[in-house]
Formats: C-alpha cells, structure tokens, sequence
C-alpha cells in the first residue's frame, strides 16, 4: 500500500503539472490520455523490478524515518483490558524436559497447608494499539465510499428511469431518451449499454440537439462510463487521499474538454460558435462541486471550467507535434521513476570475512554463556513478530538476574521441604523487550507472544519465570553461506543436529540497520545454497591444474568372520544405506590381540564378559591401539553411504626415519547388501571438514596436516584425490619448505606459508616467510598473495575514529626508533652501513574492549599490529616469535603493551591514557588479568581510587605484579589502603579451593623472596597486606576451632532409614552387563557412566556419575543399588568438598546386607566454617536387604 501510495501521489503531482506546462501546446485528448497511467498505477498493486532511479529508491530514507514515527503513534494504546478467569488458566509447558529430568510443584513451601495454590495469569495486559485499528478504519472507509458510489447511482438511474421516454434522433447509433424535469443537463449513462439522456431544452432546436448528441455520443466512443466507474473504484479504495480527489476532479474535466474537441471534429470548424452557443445555453452553471461518485457524463460545470471550455472551443488550437513529442517522452520517463519498484541492491555472495564475523562473533561467541542471537534460530517463523518467545528465553534472556527468595516461593520448582529442584529464569518484562528491540526492533507487547503463555507470571514484579533443568540451547550453528541484496542478508546453515527433522538447510534473514545494527527478520527451510565463492582481487599468484587429478579406485575390501573373541569393545555407531538398510560398526580387541574394525552381527553382554559375538573384520589396527581412543564415524558424500575409520600412524616415513605421526582417516562405503568398499584415505590434524569450496552446490572434503593437505572432489561421477603438497612442490619450486595450517571454513580456503627467497635478494642465502592461500575454483587450484593494501601506512580495511588513528601512527613510529639493533653483519657485529628500517605500516587496528566493569568511563581499548620494513632482510636477525616475509616486512616484535586505551568521558574529547598492559594476559575482559590491568590503567591516571576496583581485579592485580601493585596503593591514604587490603584478602578467602584460588599465597611467596623494589610507600602498604593476611587467619582459624568442637560422630549417624524404591526397567542381565560396558551403546549426550559395580545376594551395588554435563555436575558421584526383586534406589554418600560427593573406597555383600565404606583422613567444613561437610573417620554405610533400609555409623 504504501509504494502505491509513494508512486501514485509522484505520478499525479507530475502529471498536474504537465498538463499546466503544456495547456496552450497539445489537445484535451491528449491530456485526458495521460490519466490513464494514474488508474493503472493505483488499480494495479504491482510494480517493474527495483531500480536504482527508481521514487522507493530514492524515498528509502524518508520512509524509514517517517516508519519510526509511524510506529511511535502506532504503539499508542487505545484499549487495554485485564484477562478473563478462562485466559489466567495456567497452561500445561510442552514437553521439553529431558526425560527423567526432576521436577517440582510450584512453591510449596510458601503456601499453609489449606491454601489453594494461585494461578497466575500468563499475560497480566492485553492492548489495543492505533496501529492495529488503522486497517480497520480503512476497510470501513472503503465500505462507506463504497456504499455511497452504489446509493448515488442507483438513484440516478430511477430518476432517469421514472422520468424518461424515447426520443428518436436519426443517425444516432445510442438509444436516446427525453426526460421532462430533474435532469440539469443532458448526460450518457450507462455501463453496458450506454443511453443518451436529454433536457426539454436540448431538444428545442435540431442545432441544439446535434451539438449535444455530437458530445455525449463522443463520451460513449472514448468509453467513458467505464473510465468513470474506475474512477469512483479509486476514490473508493483511496477515499483518505486529497491527491485522488484531485486527480478524478481534474480528469473528469478533461473528460468534458477531449469530448469537446471530438465533437468538433465531427460537427466541423463552421458550427465552432454555434456548438458555443449551445453549451452556454445548456450547461447550468453550477455553484457547488459535482458529485465525484456518479459515473454519469453531466454537462454541469461552475464558471472557471465553463469559461475554459468556451475559451478552447474558440481558439481552436491544433497539438504541435513536438510538444506532443516532448509530454510524451516526459510521460514515459514519469512511468520509469513510478512504475519500477525500490532497488534493494545488487545480490551478491558474502565474504569470507563477513562469513568468518557470522561463524565466529554474531553467532557462536558464548565465551561468557548463553549467546542469545544463536536462540533466535531455536523456532521457524516468516516475521520477527510470530518468533517462539518460549524458545527464545526458554534458558533465559542473557541479562544476568537473580531471583530473590520471596519469588522462588512462589513460582520456584521445590521439593515437599521447600529445597529447591532445579533453577528458575527470571525474565522481567523489560529485559525481555531490551532483548528484542535489540534484535527485531519489536517490544513484546509488539509481538504475537507466542510461547509466553508456558511461563509463569508474576504481575507485581512484572516479570516471567521458568523452572527448568535441561536446555534447549542452540550452542553451535556453522554458517555455510550468505548473500547481501541492499539492507537484506540471507544466511544458510544445514541443520546439522536435527532440531528440524523434516529439513536439512534453513536461511535466517537479517535486515540492516542505520546504525549497522542487524535484525532478525525470518528463519526458515530452504534448499541448499549455491553461491559462488569470493575470491581475493586481483589475479592468483599461481594457478594449478587439476585436469590430470587421477580418481580413486573404490576397492572392495575382505571381510573376515569372527565369532566369541571380543575381550574389549570400543564405540559403536549405527548407520542406514542408500537403500534403508541399518548395519552397526564398532572397534574390538580381539583375543587374539589385535584390534579390529568391524561390522556386527551379534552382540550380547554377559556377566563374565561377552555372552554372545558375532562380527565382520574389515580393518586391523596399527599395533599398539587403545580400543577406548578409537572411533568409528558415519558419512555420506560423493553419492555414497558409509563409515570413517580414524586411527594413529605414520603419514610420512616412519619411527626409523623421523616420520611424521598423524591421524589417518579411512573412508568405507557401504551397500545395502552390507559390501563394503575401501574409497580413499585422508589424513588430518583435525577431522575432515566437507565444504562446498566453489560455491555451486556440490560439496567437497578438505584434510590437513602440518605437511600434507589433501582436497576430494567429485567428477564425472568419479572421486578426484588434488595432493596440493605435491602439487604446489611442483609448481612453486622457490619454496623449499611448506606448512598447511587448516582449511578455513568461512573463508573456504587453505592457509599456508613457505620459505622464500627475499624479493630482490635471491642471491643472498636467507630466505622470508611467503604467506599464501589456496581456494578451488572446480577446475583449478588458485594460489593467492595476501591482497591488502595500505594507504598512508595503514591497512585500507582498518576503520578507527582519527584521533585514535593518529595515536597508532605515533606508536609506530616510537616502535622504528625503539627496535634499532635487528641487523648485524655476517661476523655478527653491528651493521651501521644502511638504515635498518625505511617504512613502516600498521596492518590491523580494532576495538577490542570498553572495560564493561567501569562502563561510567568509558574506556575503549584498541589493538595494535604493525611492522617494519627493511631494505637489508637478509642482515635482520629473527627470534622469540619475529618473522620476517619475503618482502622484508618485519613483524612479531615483542612491545611491552600493543594496546592504545581511551578515555571518552572528557569534555575535550576522547584522551588517550598512558597504559602497560602486556601482551600475554588476553586482549578482552574475559580474561581477568586482561580486566585487572585495565582497573591499573584507570588506578594509574587517576579515573579511579582502590576503594572503586573490583575486588576480583584487585586480586589479579596483586598477582600481575606485587611491587607494582603495593607502590601503587602506598600512594593513597591509610583508609584506602586497608580497604585494598581486606578486600583483596576477603577475595583470596573466597576464592580458596577454585583455580587461581592460591594467587595472593604466590604472590606473598614472592615478595618473601625478593622485595627490593618497594618504595617505602610499597613497604608501608606490604606491612598492612600481611597484617591482614594475620588477622583474617586468626578470625579464621577461631572460627574452625569453634565449629569444630561442636561436632561428634553422633551428629552424622542415622539408623534404619528408609529407601526410596523406584523399579530398574532393565533385568538383572541386561542391568549387569549395562554395568560391563554396555552403557556406552546409548546415544544421548548425557548420560550415567558407571565407574564400579558388584553383586551379590541377586543384588547390584554400582556407583558412578553423569557424563556430558558441566565438571561440577561430574563431581556428584552416584550410588545405587539393584535388589533381587527388580527394584532400585539410590544411596547416600558423604560430602568431598562443598560441590562434590565421595564413591565408596570398599563395597562388600555380608550375610543379608550391603556394607560400604567411605573414609576421610580430616575433617572439613565449608568454606564460611560454618556447615560440617565430613568428619575424619571412617563412613560404615549398611543397607538392609530385607527391610530396605540404611543406616550409618562413623568409627573415628
């Protein structure tokens, strides 16, 4: 609606002003022509393809500005209204949990006894906004304009009808009616069969009725009862725009004026005065404007049109041809601005380098937990308004919230003892909108709120929650490629874990912002990409052929049938052929020895071992292989199904000659009668990635090492093997050593580096680093030069304000006077013969940090790369991470910090500060040395005061540099100071026990070895450290004293205490030989991993713990026992530290009871002294067998 309206209002405008430019020049005829173009344009909703000069084109801007203020009004509420009883319902969550996955009433614990638990509603609000009423408002506009056109006509006609007879006039090929009163003027009427309607006074003399019956029958030639009906159709569907009122008023008259001149024509240039006079006589003069809604061609006009009409019948002017020529050129060129749609740029395939910031920082970056952006590819929807809001935020909106106890009781998932289950989300209603206006531009209010309703709500937080212990996180989409039309990007990614079974690739559509912010706009299937790949400008620096590419031969291999020999078996993995048959493959040591890859026939666990082993070996291990290491993999390429055989050895030479040691890949296809096919073997650091390198839809496999690199392609239905080490060996001779880093997906290319010959110095007997990336083009392999280019010393891709720009550039130049000395003679003696560096250039320069603990700052840290050219490479000596290339570029520099931080809160501007953060503790925030050094450089230049650091960074600050450290906070006054020093020994205590948890113990160790560099400011501040560290030991230590003499075995031990008894869905068999190994075979990503077990009284006791979940959850370790009447539970064992259990050291079946043991050398309380975790002693655990029950005593 709104292009049409854009492109009509241009169209109309353009066309009023034709007409008055050209009003003495060409015919009425032809300019009631012209509004033809207005009918289609606002009659027909569609439009050419884009155009860059196209009105949308060019009104972009404009309408997303008037867009934002349209939604400002849009979003004002009309009406709101609470939920009815039916709508506050709780609704059922579906079924997302993982199965067993424990859940809980909502909030027991808050609620008496008798108490009804109160069901909140989902949706606190609904609203009605201006926006939604405005189609509305014009659908009853359309219907009222509408109903009116019908009301207007349809009484006309019956007048027509009441008062009308035949009238014969000869020669008139339209029926012609007489109406004796209420008609103003004669007039034509009618759709199908047009009729001619005159006055008594029209017909009071044969001239009269000539010249009238001249003029209607030219209305009925040119057709204008249907011109007229289109006409009112316009202002019908358009009746809320004045330029279409205009536009049918200024037809209409052009309209009379065409028939004018065509009645003429007819009547002849003599009867000009006369066919005048009649108009004057005949044509009321009327004071009002005509009714726009009656298709009937009345002669009625006021005194303007009417003295126009006079005025043009007596000038009788003729068109001159090139005006005509030039309204119509005009005309044409009015159509190609209004009729073409808005150009949304050129399609084109996105770069490596866009790909890489998709895979690697939009999508993907979860250092610091969930990455919200992957949630938006968790639910399909075609508009950002219909996305899965429970999908969405089902593991929360990324804002960090805590919730308070007085909500966990009411919506939290609790226990009948009011613990908690598993952890609740807080999602308040404002952080749910920062999400998704960040993201769609959208509120909630804005969207369709699907999913909301499975969250609970609480209307006087106005918050959502959701209790959960499983995730439906989206933790890894692989962005294979993109493509960029205007302000929309389509991405394509393959649903590589099959949240979607019914499709394999999907697209999300992003829309940019002005801002450069992106939008998510749809996720939906879609069929597998075929965009062409992006190649670097300019031409390769080598180019190879793959024209001689030998294919593989498939080989079948030989299968040997071996029965009852598995003493171990590794992982297994079931596949489905091309024609729907399943086959299972796993690894085995065989009692012979040897390990095998095999396909499986049969396979039982027993409880001595393998009851039954049926198997087919296709493969024998390199001697020396762990069953447990080996796996065997599925794929399904070059139109074959199969498995991946993956194992250690030799890739080149072998243990006598020095060989190279690397993973071997070895693909087998399976048919469906279970043939199997040796295909090709790859070898790879890593596992080999399939991409499609060319972009046109068929994929590829890549493989590398550090000295081999391998590319698979398929042709002429044939696998092609490309040796690119042989290959480039052959074709770049002047490299005399080759390394393959790994094929780079995004970019879809091989990165490398040889040693060269220095460019201009190939006598000399040195050699450069050449850097190189290798791409396929189908046919051949394209070997390309780093392709940047530099303007006045800086990388053309680095975009930085200016003032930090020049900061680099002074930076650098320090660096060319700081690094002197790199370039000696060949005795090893200073070189003084020719400058060692002549230019210089900075090679990368980006934000890689805004101290998001001191945002009030505003500091923003850039990175710095740079190198130095020299025109002596092969005097500069290269060590400790300095490379030189084969242009002389020199780079790797050790500097004491590559950093250039920024303060911005200034009334000057941005001000750069003085910093020393070094290059090896990170370059983010993520890295809390990273974040310290930041918190020193704000310390230091005097943004901040000890009191207003973070105690984490103070700790990581201590340690970073103790006399550093200690000088510093002796500049500051006694207050200060003490603060730093509780704060820094409190952060010590909490962190006992975690990783780094020993920094400040390290640190004091060092300042007891050496601390000759404190000032006598850094020693006064020493001296408060180790006060503290004394007094926090003394308060600790009375503490433990304290707790400690208040616990006894007595207050551990319990006796006859029931188990809680669930059925075990497994028999005793299968429950033992699960407990042999036979929990490898499950496929789930969490599971029970079964460390130890044993039996007795037809009884199982095995203990373990989950796999696939976080380290912490890996510490709970898991006791439970099977008894002989098939029913299971679980038993309790003691603490190992605050987030860990201990196993039982001793687990024996005696007479009718299961006795286990755990014991603890020390006692250990929690971190705040004040909970017992265990005694020292031994934990004597008895089940009763009979009676199910445990009890627990501790011998000390």
């Amino acid at each position: 609606m709104k292009e049409i309206l854009i492109t009509s209002s241009v169209l109309i405008l353009v066309l009023l002003a034709l007409r008055w430019a050209f009003r003495r020049r060409i015919t009425r005829r032809a300019q009631y022509a012209l509004w033809a173009l207005v009918l289609v344009r606002l009659l027909v909703p569609l439009s050419l393809p884009g155009t860059d000069f196209s009105v949308l084109t060019a009104a972009q801007p404009v309408e997303r500005q008037l867009a934002h203020r349209a939604e400002a009004v849009g979003d004002r509420v009309v009406f709101a209204w609470e939920p009815t009883e039916a709508e506050t319902t709780p609704v059922q969550s579906p079924a997302q949990a993982v199965p067993d996955t424990p859940t809980g009433e909502t909030g027991p614990a808050a609620q008496p006894p008798d108490a009804e638990p109160y069901a909140y509603p989902a949706i606190a609000q609904k609203t009605l906004t201006l926006g939604d009423l405005l189609p509305y408002i014009w659908y009853a506009g359309i219907a009222v304009t509408g109903l009116w056109f019908l009301v207007c006509n349809l009484r006309f006609w019956r007048k027509l009808r009441k008062g009308r007879t035949p009238y014969i006039v000869d020669g008139c090929k339209y029926p012609v009616y007489l109406v004796g009163a209420g008609l103003p003027s004669p007039c034509l009427f009618g759709l199908v069969r047009p009729a001619i309607y005159l006055t008594p006074e029209a017909v009071s003399s044969p001239e009269r009725t000539r010249h009238v019956i001249a003029h209607e029958s030219a209305h009925a030639r040119h057709g204008d009862p249907l011109w007229s009906l289109l006409r009112c159709v316009c202002l019908s569907v358009y009746w809320f725009d004045p330029l279409v009122w205009i536009a049918a008023a200024v037809s209409k008259t052009d309209c009379e004026l065409a028939c004018d001149e065509s009645a003429m024509t007819s009547l002849g240039q003599a009867e000009r005065i006369a066919y005048g006079r009649t108009l004057l006589a005949l044509i009321p003069v009327r004071r009002g404007p005509a009714n726009p809604l009656l298709t009937a061609t009345t002669m009625t006009a006021d005194k303007r049109h009417l003295k126009e009409r006079i005025v043009r019948i007596a000038e009788n002017r003729q068109t001159r041809t090139a005006a005509l020529f030039a309204v119509l050129a005009l005309a044409a060129a009015v159509c190609a601005v209004t009729f073409t749609g808005a150009s949304s740029g050129q399609n084109r395939p996105l770069t490596g380098d866009e790909l890489a910031y998709f895979n690697e920082e939009f999508f993907n970056s979860d250092a610091e937990g969930m990455h919200i952006h992957n949630q938006f590819l968790t639910s399909l929807y075609e508009r950002p308004e219909d996305i899965d809001l429970f999908e969405l935020f089902y593991c929360g909106t990324g804002i960090s919230e805590e919730v308070s106890d007085g909500e966990l009781l009411l919506v939290g998932s609790l226990d009948e003892n009011g613990e908690k289950i598993c952890d609740t989300d807080r999602l308040p209603v404002a952080d749910i909108d920062t999400v998704l206006l960040k993201n769609t531009g959208l509120t909630l209010n804005e969207t369709s709120k699907i999913g909301m309703e499975y969250f609970q709500y609480l209307p006087e937080y106005e918050t959502y929650y959701h209790s959960h212990g499983d995730t439906n996180y989206f933790h890894s989409v692989r962005i294979t490629a993109g493509e960029r039309q205007g302000d929309t990007i389509r991405l394509y990614y393959p649903d590589n874990f099959a949240r979607y079974p019914d499709y394999d690739w999907l697209c999300v559509t992003l829309a940019v912002q002005e801002d450069g912010s992106l939008w998510f706009v749809s996720n939906l299937p879609s069929e597998k990409p075929a965009i062409a790949t992006v190649y670097p400008e300019g031409d390769p620096a080598l180019t190879i052929s793959l024209e001689d590419a030998v294919p593989c031969v498939p080989v079948p291999v030989n299968v040997t049938r071996r029965q009852d020999d598995c003493a171990d078996r590794g992982y297994g993995i079931g596949i489905t052929t091309q024609g729907g048959e399943e086959y299972s493959f796993r690894p085995y040591r065989s009692t012979d020895g040897n390990v095998y890859a095999a396909v499986i026939y049969d396979e039982a666990a027993g409880r001595d071992g393998m009851a039954a082993w049926d198997a087919g070996c296709f493969f024998t291990y390199p001697e020396g292989s762990d069953v447990d290491r080996l796996t065997i993999d599925s794929f399904s390429l070059f139109g074959y199904t199969g498995v991946v055989v993956s194992y250690e050895d030799y890739v080149t030479g072998s243990a006598e000659t020095g060989g190279y040691k690397g993973t071997h890949y070895d693909y087998y296809a399976v048919s469906d009668d279970g043939t199997i096919t040796f295909l090709f073997r790859a070898y790879g650091t890593e596992p080999p990635q399939v991409m499609d390198l060319d972009g046109d839809g068929t994929d590829e496999l890549t493989a590398a090492t550090s000295v081999t690199a391998q590319l698979f392609f398929q042709r002429d239905g044939a696998i092609c093997e490309a040796d690119i080490a042989a290959l480039l060996s052959d074709a770049w001779p002047e490299a005399d050593f080759l390394e393959f880093n790994w094929w780079d997906f995004s970019h879809r290319c091989l990165e490398l580096w040889g040693s060269v010959p220095f460019t201009g110095h190939e006598d000399a007997d040195t050699a450069g680093i050449a850097w190189r990336r290798v791409y396929f083009d189908g046919e051949n392999l394209l070997v390309y030069k780093d392709s940047t280019t530099y303007t006045d010393h800086v990388a053309d891709g680095v975009d930085v304000p200016d003032e930090v720009l020049d900061a680099a550039r002074d930076k650098v130049r320090a660096y060319a006077q700081q690094f002197q000395g790199m370039a000696w003679n060949e005795d090893y003696t200073a070189i003084d013969a020719s400058p060692e560096w002549d230019d210089w250039r900075i090679t990368s320069l980006e934000l890689v940090d805004e101290a998001p603990a001191y945002p009030e700052l505003g500091i923003k840290v850039y990175g710095l790369g740079f190198e130095l050219h020299t025109p002596i490479p092969e005097r500069v000596m290269t060590a400790g991470g300095t490379y030189i290339d084969e242009d002389g570029w020199v780079g790797g520099m050790y500097v004491e910090s590559p950093y250039l931080v920024f303060h911005t809160m200034t009334s000057s501007g941005p001000t750069l500060l003085e910093n020393d953060i070094p290059s090896d503790v990170g370059n983010t925030s993520d890295s809390p040395v990273f974040a310290a050094c930041l918190a020193q450089t704000a310390l230091e230049n005097g943004l901040l005061t000890p009191s207003q650091i973070r105690d984490v960074d103070l700790y990581y600050l201590f340690y970073n540099n103790q006399t550093r450290f200690l000088n510093l906070m002796g500049t500051y006054d006694a207050q200060e100071q003490d603060h730093a020093m509780q704060v820094l020994v409190a952060c010590a205590a909490a962190m006992a026990g975690q990783e780094d948890g020993d920094l400040l113990e390290r640190g004091l160790q060092n300042l007891a070895w050496n601390s000759t560099a404190l000032t006598a400011e850094g020693r006064g501040a020493y001296e408060r450290l180790l006060s503290e560290v004394e007094r926090r030991a003394a308060v600790d230590a009375a503490a433990q004293a304290a707790v400690q003499s208040d616990y006894s075995p007595a207050d551990v031990a319990f006796f006859g205490q029931p188990l809680t008894l669930d059925q075990d869905p497994m028999t005793y068999d299968e429950r033992l030989a699960w407990c042999q190994g036979g929990w490898q075979e499950t496929e789930e990503s969490v599971a029970f991993r079964p460390e130890a077990y044993t039996e007795g009284n037809g009884c199982i006791a095995y203990w373990g713990n989950m796999v696939g979940v976080s380290p912490m959850g890996q510490a709970y370790k898991q006791l439970f026992l099977r008894f002989a009447d098939g029913t299971e539970a679980s038993l309790p064992l003691p603490q190992a530290q605050e987030a860990a259990t201990a196993p039982p050291d001793t687990m024996l079946f005696l007479d009718n009871t299961l006795v286990y043991i755990v014991s603890f050398e020390d006692q250990l309380l929690s971190q705040d002294g004040q909970t017992l975790l265990h005694l020292a002693g031994n934990y004597r655990y008895t089940v009763d067998l009979t009676d199910k029950t445990v009890s627990l005593v501790v011998v000390q």
